[in-house]
């Protein structure tokens, strides 16, 4: 079986070691809104998102916030999955979502078996631990603008290019981040007042890429 060309990672494993991973994954399909992984779940199996947006919530003392987001390619909840622990986070489908379900087991003895996968495979946890650190230390600093940034830059690859058709309404963006419709709706105007977008309804057009990551880096 091959996988899709989104698995970067599959180079690093024989033919045979890629067909028995392969063949021992099922692929399942999540409709808008639809939770794919709920907080305090236990992290028994490897995620990864095949097509789609997924955000990233972690809830305490009953306020929910947006930490990150999930698009093509992604690992969801790696971090976590060979701990044996509940995941601390939930996943919510921002769009329509492709989920590819690999079984742990499988996963966990090619690692102990093949030394370039697990190589790769321990980066890859790195630099996700040290993006969520990242974004733990910038999220209470984080503004509308840099929030909003962040979400138009994960669209972008998600739809692979400039040129978007947003999934959700202004209201729908707005939760999504935790902020106001008003806000959203005014940070929209700013950036395309700045020539970094342009945007009419549902339709929105990258023009300035480098300034929207500044601004998501920055925000």
């Amino acid at each position: 079986m091959k996988p899709n060309d989104i698995y970067t990672w599959a180079v690093h494993l024989a033919n045979e070691e890629l067909d028995e991973l392969m063949g021992s994954s099922v692929v399942l399909d999540y409709a808008k809104n639809d939770v794919i992984i709920k907080q305090g779940s236990l992290a028994s199996q490897i995620l990864v998102l095949e097509e789609g947006l997924v955000k990233l919530n972690f809830e305490e003392s009953g306020k929910d916030t947006t930490f990150g987001f999930g698009t093509k390619g992604d690992f969801i909840g790696l971090m976590c999955s060979f701990v044996k622990k509940r995941l601390d986070f939930s996943a919510v489908a921002i769009t329509p979502c492709r989920i590819r379900v690999f079984n742990r087991d499988v996963f966990e003895k090619l690692i102990g078996q093949n030394g370039p996968f697990a190589v790769y495979i321990v980066t890859m946890m790195s630099e996700l631990i040290n993006a969520a650190v990242h974004k733990l230390i910038t999220l209470s600093h984080r503004n509308a603008n840099g929030a909003l940034a962040t979400l138009l830059l994960s669209l972008e690859k998600v739809f692979g290019g400039h040129q978007i058709t947003l999934p959700f309404t202004r209201e729908e963006m707005a939760h999504t981040l935790g902020y106001s419709k008003e806000s959203i709706i005014n940070t929209l105007s700013d950036f395309q007042r700045d020539g970094i977008i342009t945007v009419s309804g549902k339709n929105l057009e990258i023009l300035d890429i480098t300034a929207l990551g500044s601004i998501a880096e920055k925000g």
